[in-house]
């Protein structure tokens, strides 16, 4: 189904957005039809095809999870936001994603707490979004014995804080990096990594970092790695 994103070059959204959602729903109703016809015995190889059923029906609530998320963002109102520390936003992520990264071989540094104050004004929803989406992709696109670090450099005169995240993953191809915050897009080597996205991921991540006033950059070389850079405006509140 994948190959849809290319083989007519402007597609309306929604006609992607439908493949992707028809494609988990048709394997989700054919391995539901074998096991409801008989066609397995074996007790093991039943709920092997139930938790292949059942991986994608969470693949899809994921994809209905963007679609509402993305069309939440458009109206700016209805994003609460509150003071929060940004540090512990980025740690409650590496900390979910690092039992996945010890699975696939992948260290991922801890983050050292920033001897100065670390507020931002934000959704602590969205931006942890941010952040395990960011996350992921380099967990999933690195390679074994590989690494990633997160660092928070101290704000300069603008009061804007960055945040670094630096993988040794495969990286992405000049083309791809070009269209990496686009809707719907995914690159080559994300499209042979099928994961049940809607390609809403990056796109969605920089829509939350416009909404906080930031900026998101990233730079990446093939077979070397990735290094996405944040700017965030640091705003008053209480100190960490």
């Amino acid at each position: 189904m994948r190959k849809n994103h290319v083989l007519v070059k402007d597609q309306h959204p929604l006609t992607i957005m439908a493949h992707d959602i028809k494609a988990p729903l048709t394997a989700i109703v054919d391995l539901l039809a074998v096991i409801e016809k008989g066609y397995v015995q074996d007790i093991e190889k039943s709920k092997e095809l139930v938790a292949r059923a059942r991986k994608r029906a969470i693949g899809l609530v994921q994809m209905v999870d963007d679609i509402l998320d993305y069309t939440l963002l458009s109206d700016k109102n209805s994003v609460k936001k509150e003071y929060l520390v940004l540090s512990e936003i980025i740690t409650e992520s590496i900390n979910t994603f690092s039992p996945l990264a010890s699975r696939r071989g992948v260290s991922i540094s801890p983050l050292e707490k920033p001897g100065f104050p670390c507020m931002v004004y934000g959704n602590r929803t969205f931006l942890i979004r941010v952040f395990n989406n960011i996350i992921m992709n380099a967990i999933k696109y690195n390679r074994e014995g590989g690494n990633i670090a997160v660092s928070i450099i101290p704000p300069g005169d603008e009061k804007k804080i960055k945040i670094i995240i630096k993988d040794t993953g495969i990286g992405i191809d000049e083309d791809d990096l070009k269209r990496v915050f686009q809707i719907f897009q995914r690159g080559k080597k994300a499209r042979k990594n099928i994961d049940g996205s809607i390609g809403l991921g990056m796109s969605l991540v920089k829509q939350i970092i416009s909404g906080h006033e930031g900026t998101i950059d990233i730079q990446s070389t093939l077979n070397k790695g990735t290094t996405v850079t944040l700017i965030l405006p640091l705003k008053g509140g209480k100190n960490e």
